[in-house]
């Protein structure tokens, strides 16, 4: 899956002529999750959801995504083994640039993560004018809102 991500996004930039500068987006947004529940019928729920992360972490110690912080905002419905919503992000670096994503849920794994794909729609400094997306598994502790996000994909940042 990584690999077609990547392929992806360097298709789309040699498309629109873009010489940049691609970035892998490999790692784990850790944070703190809210959400308001709508039951619907037995198992089936509506879900109104924030989370504010207070990291990402990444192997890579060059990654322009290191040590972010931001908050994720929407709505899923849950209807297991189905899910589908979606929302946005705003994560923000030390320095203060911006990269805005729309998030899509696409399903459930097997241990209750929501899983689907994000897609940079904006960004500011560093970030201004960047192309590119991924997948994500979200996982939340349902007594302690403690989320662990594992995010793949790779950004263009031109």
């Amino acid at each position: 899956m990584r690999f077609r991500i990547i392929v992806a996004v360097v298709l789309l930039s040699s498309t629109t002529g873009f010489a940049g500068e691609l970035s892998s987006f490999n790692g784990v947004a850790k944070g703190k999750s809210t959400r308001q529940a709508e039951p619907v019928a037995e198992g089936h729920v509506l879900l109104n959801l924030s989370t504010v992360y207070s990291s990402f972490e990444t192997s890579d110690p060059k990654s322009p995504f290191k040590d972010q912080t931001g908050k994720c905002w929407g709505a899923i419905e849950v209807n297991p083994p189905n899910a589908n919503g979606g929302g946005n992000c705003v994560f923000t670096t030390a320095s203060g640039d911006k990269h805005f994503n729309k998030w899509t849920v696409t399903g459930l794994s097997k241990d209750g993560a929501s899983v689907g794909n994000w897609v940079v729609i904006g960004g500011t400094g560093k970030y201004e004018g960047a192309s590119g997306g991924g997948t994500f598994q979200a996982l939340t502790d349902q007594k302690t809102g403690e989320t662990s996000n594992t995010v793949e994909g790779a950004v263009i940042l031109k």
